[in-house]
């Protein structure tokens, strides 16, 4: 950076600093949707009103378990031990297949599948394809090309032979040294000679396993088994690379037509939606506005999310470059959230406080009972959103994955909900452990899972009312087949008697 420019940037932030800019605004209009319903009509049957996020790392997951759920959403993970092998890898493939096995045994359950709007991950087959076409080489974006072009630039512009030369010698080495600086590598770490100009990291990549990375995040074939070997993501290296969101309608329309309403999307009968991961995040609109979503940018900084932490720097992106990014990526974001429900379809990022990737349900905390429930019901001050907003509600659970207040958590499920609210495991990702596999190598400690309980079976009819505070500390909410009261004063449920309203 000349001086004049260093100077340039430092009034800019000075003035920043001081200025504000509507960035907030503009994410706000242009972009990312508020809280939304899903398009199908509502439904208040407990069962159906029951969600999971699923991954079996090492095969299929169980579509006889994730039937049981009113929506199942199944992660990229989900039988990677078996895609990561294949030549080329087919992750989207099987994501579509796991859709379908699910569908033929309930018809009725809303199968999710995994996207990505900031990742271009490679062992999609629709992203392969356009990273192994020249002619698509905008939509991603790239290293930092300058360390091929300084030693010219100063070629030039020096006029002196003498003094070109020991410049040059010099250059030589800072070119060197500027080539390997990178954080992350430009090439395969089975094949020096696959090589890529789009950046990516290997954050969450297979990997040929070695002894230094026994057990990378999917193993790829070796030369010792009967697959031919290495990582085949298509003519590029196996990584995470970036979709450059300043490329704008072109990119949008590709997004829309081959990645969400494709036949391995929307377009099939057996998905109904999207768990939409990742997000972009830039210090620049944060500081002018901190409430916005995502704010502050500390996954692990401003950028895109679960990326490498130096990926601003070996792109050569200035704090603009992640703004403009930033505000392009959201727009994007709007437009697939428009184009999926038009679709008759669904996604997490429309439910309250899920938006920017999120996947965490509220729990109900016993020492905080009676505040969480005169927030939510009648005259509190988040009853709308409770009542008008979709919601998401998790299941407390011990490390032993015991189900510590079920009939609690249920009733404060059926006090507080709205017409759109699922309930499932009380974690991130809510990822209910049914699998042998449920999150990332984890067992759980049953040889089949938990199972879920009968009382998530149950029929209570729809509601009659709104959840009241009838006594202090005693909430209570008329349904057509029980009345549901949860008193916070000695943390006591009353969901009625199960012969009474057991579903068949």
């Amino acid at each position: 950076m000349n001086h004049l420019s260093m100077f340039a940037f430092i009034i800019y932030a000075e003035v920043c600093g001081i200025l504000t800019f509507p960035w907030g605004k503009a994410l706000a209009e242009a972009g990312y949707l508020p809280p939304t319903a899903p398009p199908w009509p509502p439904t208040y049957n407990l069962a159906r009103s029951t969600i999971s996020m699923a991954v079996n790392v090492s095969g299929w997951s169980d579509p006889e378990r994730g039937a049981q759920f009113g929506i199942i959403s199944y992660d990229w993970s989900n039988a990677k031990r078996q895609w990561a092998l294949q030549q080329p890898m087919d992750c989207e493939e099987r994501l579509l297949n796991q859709a379908k096995m699910t569908k033929s045994v309930n018809q009725r359950t809303k199968v999710f599948v995994y996207r990505n709007i900031v990742k271009a991950l490679p062992w999609f087959s629709s992203v392969r394809r356009i990273l192994d076409d020249p002619s698509y080489s905008g939509f991603f974006l790239k290293f930092d090309p300058k360390s091929k072009y300084v030693l010219l630039w100063f070629f030039f512009e020096t006029k002196f032979l003498l003094l070109k030369c020991v410049i040059t010698y010099l250059l030589i080495d800072i070119s060197i040294n500027i080539q390997t600086r990178l954080h992350v590598p430009r090439c395969a770490a089975e094949n020096s000679s696959k090589c890529s100009s789009y950046y990516h990291d290997q954050e969450q990549t297979p990997a040929v396993p070695t002894k230094e990375h026994p057990h990378p995040d999917g193993s790829c074939p070796s030369s010792s088994t009967e697959h031919d070997s290495g990582c085949n993501c298509g003519s590029q290296p196996c990584g995470e690379y970036l979709w450059n969101h300043r490329n704008g309608s072109q990119l949008r329309e590709w997004l829309l037509k081959e990645h969400i309403l494709s036949e391995t999307g929307l377009a099939s009968d057996s998905i109904d939606g999207f768990f939409i991961d990742d997000y972009w995040c830039s210090d620049l609109i944060c500081k002018t506005n901190s409430h916005i979503q995502g704010c502050p940018c500390h996954d692990p900084v401003q950028g895109p999310t679960e990326i490498d932490k130096n990926s601003q720097l070996d792109m050569g992106l200035s704090d603009e470059d992640i703004r403009d990014i930033t505000l392009a990526w959201n727009e994007t974001m709007g437009q697939v959230q428009r184009a999926i429900l038009d679709a008759n379809g669904y996604t997490w990022t429309l439910i309250e406080k899920q938006q920017n990737a999120n996947a965490m349900p509220t729990l109900l905390m016993k020492g905080n009972c009676v505040e969480q429930l005169r927030a939510a019901c009648l005259g509190g001050e988040d009853y709308k959103f409770w009542h008008e907003n979709p919601r998401l509600v998790g299941l407390t659970h011990s490390k032993e994955q015991k189900l510590t207040q079920l009939e609690q958590d249920v009733a404060f499920f059926l006090l507080v909900r709205g017409k759109f609210a699922w309930i499932g495991w009380g974690n991130w990702g809510m990822g209910w452990p049914f699998n042998p596999e449920p999150s990332h190598g984890e067992l759980p400690p049953l040889p089949h899972g938990v199972p879920i309980p009968s009382l998530l079976k149950r029929d209570f009819g729809k509601p009659l009312s709104s959840c009241r505070e009838t006594s202090p500390g005693v909430f209570t909410r008329k349904w057509t087949k029980h009345t549901v009261q949860l008193n916070c004063n000695n943390f006591a449920a009353d969901l009625g008697k199960d012969s009474d309203i057991i579903v068949q």
